[in-house]
């Protein structure tokens, strides 16, 4: 191995049409102490998350990190992604072998590791693999050749919005933000739901209405991350690969979404399992607070119209007690 200063900057991309995978991999290697000095990666279920396999080390980093932020993550593969990398990576057999293939230019051969990476997180398929590796000067570990915004702005397909539902949610609903619960194996592509089936969604926190709904059903967990929750699909209407879904929560939380593809999958509930559980909570906190006050106030009013009685019959007790006494 040649004794050099520089790093080997290595990306990867797999896409997994079959169980509708597609990953994003990257690492910055040290080839002369035989260490990793950064790895990133994430799984999601929309191919449009990937960048080209070119781009640079902290080009990966950053789609990566939007990617999670958004939710656009399937988080328990993407979990997997990192246990398996961060094990490889802090192997040294494990990097030994990875740089005698690279310094070979043996591309196959790195191919295959990956898939095997990919298999162990995503189960078995036949993925395509795409490999990019390069030296790189230790100062240029961050350097970027992609504006995130611009990216998915020529990423984003033409929103076509179905006219054809006719739905309206009734104006003293509280209409909150959401995304289906993706489920790439098990899950019932979104071509074939109807109105009536069960799903699982996710609330999306940032406006006032969806925050509230948050924190009154107490979704948030102590990691940051928001709990799925069961719905109902009030009213769907396709559109080319276009479909607009009208969900709700409860009785008084509803929720409209427009999604882009039609071959995603989404989780559904297993209706094996019994009926599906139905969210009877508060639609917000500020449900909960005004319907807490009239209750309050009106056990204040009652407490102080009740009190005159009360003195009254203590008078009338001491009395009665008087005239035992005297008599």
């Amino acid at each position: 191995m040649p004794d050099t200063p520089n790093y080997y900057s290595i990306k990867v991309i797999v896409r997994d049409e079959t169980n509708m995978v597609y990953s994003m991999l990257a690492a910055v290697l040290d080839p002369v102490g035989i260490r990793t000095i950064k790895f990133e990666g994430v799984a999601s279920g929309s191919p449009l998350i990937l960048l080209p396999v070119k781009s640079t080390f902290q080009d990966f980093y950053n789609r990566t990190q939007r990617v999670i932020y958004k939710g656009d993550q399937l988080k328990n593969i993407t979990k997997s992604i990192h246990e398996v990398l961060k094990s490889s990576f802090n192997s040294e057999s494990f990097l030994e072998e990875l740089f005698h293939y690279i310094d070979h230019n043996l591309v196959d051969r790195i191919e295959f590791i990956f898939t095997q990476i990919h298999n162990r997180t995503a189960g078995n398929s036949n993925p395509r693999v795409e490999i990019h590796y390069e030296l790189i000067d230790p100062a240029d570990i961050e350097k970027t050749t992609i504006d995130e915004e611009e990216i998915a702005k020529k990423e984003a397909p033409p929103v076509i919005v179905p006219t054809t539902s006719g739905f309206i949610i009734p104006p003293d609903k509280q209409l909150i933000q959401f995304r289906f619960q993706l489920s790439p194996v098990n899950g019932t592509p979104l071509s074939e739901l109807k109105g009536g089936d069960n799903v699982f969604i996710r609330l999306l926190p940032g406006d006032p209405i969806t925050n509230a709904i948050i924190e009154s059903l107490e979704l948030k967990e102590d990691s940051g991350n928001i709990k799925q929750v069961p719905a109902k699909i009030v009213n769907i209407s396709n559109s080319k690969n276009i479909s607009e879904v009208v969900i709700k929560i409860n009785e008084q939380v509803y929720g409209k979404i427009v999604e882009e593809e039609n071959s995603v999958k989404i989780k559904t509930f297993d209706s094996s399992a019994g009926a599906a559980p139905v969210l009877t909570s508060p639609a917000s906190i500020t449900a909960v607070r005004k319907a807490g006050q009239p209750q309050k106030q009106k056990d204040s009013e009652d407490s102080f119209q009740i009190m005159p009685f009360i003195v009254l019959l203590v008078l009338i007790a001491a009395g009665m007690i008087a005239m035992i006494v005297y008599l």
